[in-house]
């Protein structure tokens, strides 16, 4: 998974503040600069979860007897079936 610049991050969070500030049943009880810090504080939260995830599955991986040759179609399917696991395991789903 391409990794997020911190400009990325805080472009995102932007947008979304942008967005929930247009819909009217969202009403913000801090300032729009706090809402953006905090969705920026929770996605870097996020996507640390996520590298930790592929870090487990890679390590699963090569822990294997005859692991699949990486950037192929066989690793390709296997790595993403036990991302699936990962996210079940941590309670969510894909």
């Amino acid at each position: 998974m391409p990794k997020l610049s911190r400009d990325r991050v805080n472009q995102l969070a932007r947008l979304l503040v942008d967005e929930m500030t247009r819909a009217r049943a969202v009403n913000l009880l801090k300032d729009r600069d706090a809402v953006r810090q905090s969705i920026v504080h929770a996605l870097g939260d996020e996507l640390k979860r996520e590298e930790e995830r592929e870090q487990r599955v890679r390590l699963r991986i090569l822990a294997m007897k005859k692991p699949p040759l990486q950037q192929t179609r066989e690793y390709e399917t296997l790595f993403r079936q036990l991302m699936e696991e990962e996210y079940a395991h941590d309670g969510l789903t894909i």
